[in-house]
């Protein structure tokens, strides 16, 4: 009996692909629930995990095809299928372990498409042919889902847009003048390219943190305030903490534990204006005004100099940006309002009581 006798015929294999299509659905949707929970475990960066059940056209197509050997719809490993993009083409393998970890593969099935010839470019991903592990399907929630294959497709962001970019016009690009398919292969080179160049950028950014995380713990003369610098400042010194939670005392409010980007970025600039731009002038500073700023604050409060809100989060390195603000009110009034424009703030507050305020409180504490 030939292959083409031993083959379903496709109405079958489609009428039997839609009363699956609400368990692949619902596979589909728990697995991504999965997976995005086991990445976060593993403290994994990743742009998003993307799910799809096959439609009925492209099933079709795939199960006409001649060249494929497929006879019944089990022979089609991805009907349910779902994509991890991670943001760096290195995570990808570190994704791979997870997905191992978490359940069984099929690696007859499965396939490195990163492993291409040296002279070739193109989408570069892994495909994991999986099922769900057996001690999973044994709890009622995914009971439904045992001895079901999905397909997992692991890549970079970068070679997803490619995918994107290239799938609209990949099955005619033969028929194309050889121009359009040397530029067409150029740009496939520079996706790769640049795929790897953030890797590397991002490792040379790691190193250069450690490297200013190393200058600050020992105190090395000279370090300038940015944001790489301020944020290891702000994470180390004890002054910091000391400060940061008599604050957190006298507003209320909990410090938070992560630390944004923008908002350091925003406090290197009112240092620089005050002109603090080493670390070790804001140390010596934060020592000076150690007792003076939780006061200043207090009383700014109290005195209604500002507007008085719930705060019921306080960022870490708030002890930073008040002491910006302390210094200049001690310079007057116009330097506040100047600090503030230049920061991009409107000031909307009684800048006259506040810089009194600033200049009693210093004089208090010099005592």
């Amino acid at each position: 009996m030939t292959v083409s006798e031993n083959k379903a015929k496709v109405e079958d294999v489609l009428a039997e692909f839609g009363r699956r299509q609400e368990n692949l659905a619902a596979l589909c949707a728990k697995t991504k629930s999965l997976i995005e929970a086991s990445l976060q475990d593993a403290n994994i960066p990743y742009q998003s995990v993307q799910s799809r059940v096959k439609s009925r056209k492209k099933l079709r197509e795939k199960y006409l095809d001649p060249e494929k050997k497929y006879k019944r719809l089990d022979d089609i490993t991805d009907l349910a299928g779902l994509r991890i993009i991670t943001y760096y083409e290195d995570d990808v393998d570190r994704v791979v372990d997870v997905i191992k970890h978490e359940f069984v593969l099929d690696p007859k099935n499965s396939v490195d498409k990163r492993d291409t010839e040296p002279d070739r470019f193109g989408y570069s991903a892994v495909n994991l042919v999986c099922r769900h592990l057996d001690k999973r399907t044994s709890d009622v929630e995914y009971k439904r889902f045992a001895g079901v294959n999905c397909e997992i497709q692991i890549t970079s962001i970068l070679s997803h847009a490619w995918s994107e970019i290239e799938h609209e016009w990949y099955d005619l690009r033969d028929a194309y003048p050889d121009e359009i398919k040397r530029r067409f292969s150029r740009l496939v080179a520079l996706f790769e390219l640049a795929d790897s160049e953030f890797r590397e950028i991002r490792e040379a950014r790691v190193q250069y943190e450690r490297s200013v995380a190393v200058r600050v713990e020992a105190n090395v003369p000279g370090v300038s305030i940015d944001v790489v610098s301020l944020r290891s400042f702000i994470e180390q010194e004890t002054i910091v903490s000391h400060i940061d939670g008599e604050l957190a005392r006298v507003m209320g409010g909990k410090l938070e534990v992560k630390l944004d980007d923008k908002w350091i970025e925003r406090r290197a600039s009112g240092l620089k204006l005050m002109g603090v731009t080493k670390l070790r002038e804001l140390r010596d500073s934060l020592e000076q005004f150690k007792n003076a700023i939780p006061d200043y604050v207090d009383r700014c409060r109290r005195e209604h100099a500002w507007p008085v809100t719930n705060a019921p989060n306080l960022p870490k390195g708030i002890s930073i940006y008040h002491l910006s603000g302390m210094l200049a009110g001690l310079r007057g009034k116009e330097a506040i309002v100047q600090l503030w424009k230049e920061l991009g703030s409107d000031v909307n507050w009684n800048v006259e009581r506040q810089a009194v305020i600033a200049k009693e409180v210093a004089a208090k504490h010099s005592l």
